[in-house]
């Protein structure tokens, strides 16, 4: 991530330091949900069963979700001066979601996968609110919705098994 150069009138933040530690961490979230889209996108083709047809347009609607989260952290980076990378280089060295196997996936093991992958992104991003917070609350409060966008992803998923909520 870079900062921008000779940059006026970014945001306040304390300290350099501080602003390059925050871009860092809405870099790590982008390159996550950047990925997520990808491995959406994956199990979208992937998808065999009596429910593909129904969970191939959830998949898109997720998908949609996860690309405007990551439009928004990358909006926030650019806003404190950062260049964000989502770029597929950048994206396959940081992302830390598991990939998916390449092969066709019946219904039920798509949303079990899934499930665990949102599962995992939302509680790296809830690791980072209260240091994120310490340092920009607008920031934090980007992130806010990060989770609160995966949380109900997840719930929408866990109801596909039937489990009570």
């Amino acid at each position: 991530m870079e900062t921008v150069a000779n940059a006026v009138h970014l945001p306040a933040l304390d300290n350099p330091n501080e602003r390059n530690a925050v871009g860092a961490e809405l870099q790590a979230v982008l390159q996550d949900l950047i990925d997520l889209s990808l491995i959406g996108k994956q199990l979208h083709w992937s998808v065999v069963g009596p429910a593909a047809h129904n969970l191939h347009l959830f998949l898109d609607d997720l998908v949609g979700e996860w690309r405007e989260l990551a439009d928004l952290v990358a909006e926030r980076a650019v806003t404190l001066g950062f260049v964000p990378d989502g770029q597929s280089v950048a994206v396959a060295d940081g992302s830390r979601v598991e990939p998916v196997p390449v092969r066709s996936v019946p219904d039920h093991a798509v949303i079990w996968e899934l499930a665990r992958r949102v599962a995992g992104s939302a509680e790296r991003v809830r690791e980072r609110l209260a240091p994120i917070g310490a340092a920009d609350l607008v920031t934090q409060d980007v992130l806010v919705d990060v989770v609160r966008t995966l949380e109900k992803q997840q719930w929408l998923l866990r109801s596909q098994f039937g489990e009570k909520v």
